[in-house]
Order: C-alpha cells, then structure tokens, then sequence
C-alpha cells in the first residue's frame, strides 16, 4: 500500500491522487519551484509523512516514507502552528544531504498545513534550490489557498469511503475526528432504520424533515 492510502485512503491512479499530484504541481510553477510535495500527519507518531513529491523523479523515490518530527524544521513548524511558513530550510533529511552534490542545496521552501476544521491532515511544500531565490507572503497567500483545497479532496473522500462502508456494512477504516465519528454514528442509525422497516420509507422521512425543522427554529 502507498503512503496515500495507508493513511488516508487514497489509492494509485484514484482522481483524487491526480487531482492531489496537479494541485502541487500546478503551486511549483506558479512560485517558481522546482520541486513540490504532500506529507501526511500521522498522529500516533507525532510526525509527518513524505506521502507524494513531484517535480524531480530522484527526490520522489528518495522522499517517499521519510518523516519529519512535528514542529521541526518549516514544514514540522507549519504543522505545529497551523500556520504557512517561507524561509530557508532548517532540518535537512538524509536525501537533502545527498542531493546537495549532486544538484545543489535547497534555498527556499514554502510549507502550508492542511486543516479541516482546524485539525491537521497534513502539509503541502514547495522547494526551490535556486541561489538567489525568496518566496514572498503572495506566494504564502497562494499556498494556504491551495492547501484547503487540498484539505477539501481529502475530506470528501474520506467521507465518501466512510459512508461506502456503512452502506456495506463494513468496518469504517482509518483515525476518525469525533465530529466525523457523530456524522456516521447518525448516518449509521438512519440507514439501519430504513433497513429494517423499508415500507415505511415516506414516514421516515417525515419524521427526520420535523426533527430538522425544530432543530432550525
């Protein structure tokens, strides 16, 4: 399994990895980068996951699983603080010392967490290893923009997976937050509701538009 799907769900060749792979490549051009990735939180750990790099097939295979501690470096710092960080990089991996022979030192890196409802998921970079190169507060502007879309392709589909594994009365898989654990509990009784009595659908359905109705009013 790849890092996407172990922690998130997403799987090879899925939209939502293409979609995850164009919204990071697309960011890189735009600032002038030459090198973009996506890591995943992982909670347990307390670090991040280098989950998809684009931009030079060395870094990507080189990347891939390593991990960075929360709140180390810009991107660990971006994490901790929910906060886009731009600046110099200041916690270099074992992939960054070796590319720094063959193909010079990172310069600038923007670092953009991935929020939904203020919980973190993960982060989105941007790397550029040219000598005179500075990311500016447009270019951070850019990427917290980028990064809640990212946020929103992740959180649709982990509600659709969750929802596709209630509807076949499946194990719902992965870390939930406890409002999406409140959503599929009530998603979970409706269904087994209109499961049990399948007649009854229109009286159902009555009930919960009066419920909604009160809970508006």
């Amino acid at each position: 399994m790849t890092v996407l799907n172990t922690y998130l769900g997403i799987t090879q060749e899925s939209p939502e990895e293409k979609v995850l792979a164009l919204l990071i490549e697309l960011g890189a051009q735009f600032v002038g980068a030459q090198e973009g990735s996506l890591l995943v939180a992982d909670e347990a750990g307390k670090e991040l996951v280098f989950a998809m790099t684009v931009g030079r097939g060395v870094s990507e295979a080189a990347l891939l699983g390593q991990k960075v501690p929360m709140g180390k470096g810009l991107v660990g710092l971006a994490a901790q603080t929910h906060e886009v960080q731009i600046g110099a990089p200041t916690f270099h991996l074992q992939q960054d010392q070796e590319q720094r022979r063959a193909e010079g030192k990172p310069r600038a890196v923007i670092a953009a967490p991935l929020l939904i409802n203020d919980h973190l998921i993960g982060v989105i970079t941007a790397v550029s290893f040219a000598q005179d190169k500075r990311f500016g507060s447009a270019d951070a502007l850019l990427y917290a923009r980028i990064a809640s879309v990212a946020a929103i392709v992740i959180d649709q589909r982990r509600r659709l997976a969750s929802l596709q594994a209630l509807s076949d009365d499946r194990e719902v898989s992965g870390p939930l937050r406890e409002d999406e654990r409140l959503d599929l509990e009530i998603v979970a009784a409706v269904s087994r509701l209109v499961k049990a009595k399948p007649e009854r659908k229109a009286g159902i359905a009555r009930i919960l538009a009066d419920i909604l109705a009160v809970v508006e009013t």
